[in-house]
């Protein structure tokens, strides 16, 4: 390894610092444009140079104090150390260049839509029981050692302030050596846990539960164990109310550790646009329905809506929803693999409007099937603008017009992005 001086040029996708020397392009973590800086270089695996920032000689114009202690250890964020404006430029130049990429129109592409610090609803803690204590927070950035903390600042209050006592229970539940992940949502009822442990609750462990619960007024606590045959079920072992997410007007009881938008402003956002594209419909399918975050707010709006999706708890819980709340007549509902069996030929036919919400790795199947179909509009959430910009060209080739992309920063301070698109068949 070696040490060198080098100048920070721009912003990589992934929020490193990028460098130009006799040797090739070097990636530099937690540096901004305009550094000069010195750092010890490496040569990962695939072959990509990295450097370590040794010092800052000089500081860009755009770097500021990040916030909190835990950055450049942490791996939940890569980027607080940028200027508000220029991060907001970064973020939003990641989805134009995914876009580029798949030689597609950036110009649809509106302004960064961004909420505040201490949004984030939901976390995936990790925990380890040592044998001087119990540590938990969030790995590392590609590491599996745990960074312990006990306050973050892109998390709810809510879910921040239950790290603490989450530290002490893990520690009487754990033997020396165990590890755990704990899965928090804070819903509209109170805080939702889920412990993912590697074995079962004994007698002695659910009474510990129960009086963490009461003391910490969680509306929830499940066990799910990690070696457990049955992988998509978690038992509740406290349920002191029910745990309840108001989709638009609609409250609905989820299942739980249930997927649902990071913030509640950035899904209330997707939802505003979503609603607008969908105004009129008369039949609606939805994709990667979830809990009925968006079915839920078409139907009071007056459409039917198919929702389709593979967690069957997730699909009960809409079911439920609809029924509760007069909707039953306008909401059917099918569990199904969509990677594996999406959605074709007269399954398709005299719908007016297609909305989905995929994972991380998109819709390849189902997008490439849309693109040959005759349905009017079709509007696509996205966590991932890779992902959605192979998806769109296949919409595009198949005689779609993209009309508009929205960039929603839910995932504040990192990579990740959030996203809403229209298509229109011409």
């Amino acid at each position: 390894m070696t040490d060198i001086d080098v100048t920070i040029k721009a912003l990589g996708a992934k929020g490193d610092g990028v460098a130009e020397t006799k040797e090739g392009v070097v990636f530099v973590p937690f540096a901004v444009p305009g550094d000069n800086v010195r750092v010890k270089l490496s040569k990962s695996r695939d072959g990509v140079r990295r450097g370590k920032i040794l010092s800052v000689t000089e500081a860009g114009r755009d770097r500021v104090p990040a916030p909190c202690e835990h950055f450049t250890r942490c791996g939940g964020c890569s980027v607080q150390h940028i200027s508000h404006p220029a991060y907001q430029d970064w973020k939003r130049e990641i989805v134009c260049q995914a876009l580029e990429r798949q030689n597609l129109d950036r110009s649809v592409i509106g302004d960064l839509v961004s909420g505040t610090t201490g949004g984030r609803r939901r976390a995936r803690f990790s925990t380890r029981r040592l044998a001087n204590g119990t540590i938990l927070g969030f790995l590392e950035a590609g590491s599996h050692r745990i960074v312990d903390m006990n306050d973050c600042p892109v998390l709810h209050e809510d879910v921040a302030a239950i790290i603490p006592p989450l530290r002490c229970l893990l520690g009487e539940l754990l033997k020396v050596g165990d590890v755990a992940e704990i899965a928090v949502t804070r819903a509209d009822t109170g805080l939702d846990i889920t412990l993912l442990m590697p074995g079962d609750p004994d007698l002695q462990a659910r009474e510990r539960i129960a009086v963490f619960s009461e003391a910490n007024n969680a509306a929830r606590v499940s066990w799910k164990s990690k070696n457990s045959m049955a992988v998509d079920i978690a038992e509740q072992i406290v349920a002191r109310r029910d745990v309840v997410m108001n989709f638009g007007e609609v409250q609905t009881n989820i299942p739980p550790n249930a997927f649902v938008q990071p913030t509640s402003w950035g899904e209330g956002v997707l939802r505003e646009h979503v609603l607008s594209a969908v105004e009129g419909a008369q039949n609606v399918v939805e994709l990667f329905a979830g809990c009925g975050a968006f079915t839920l707010p078409i139907a009071a709006a007056g459409s039917h809506v198919f929702a389709v999706d593979l967690a069957q708890d997730h699909l009960d819980a809409l079911s439920i929803a609809a029924r509760s709340n007069a909707l039953g007549e306008r909401v059917t509902v099918e569990a199904r693999n969509l990677d594996r069996r999406p959605l074709a030929g007269v399954e398709l036919d005299k719908v007016d409007v297609v909305v989905l919400d995929p994972p991380r790795a998109g819709a390849s199947s189902q997008a490439a099937l849309l693109a040959g179909s005759a349905i009017p509009i079709i509007v696509y959430v996205s966590c991932n603008p890779l992902s959605f910009s192979r998806d769109a060209r296949k919409l595009v080739d198949g005689g779609y017009k993209l009309n508009s992309v929205i960039p929603v920063d839910q995932f504040l301070w990192s990579a990740h992005v959030e996203l809403v698109s229209v298509f229109t068949r011409p």
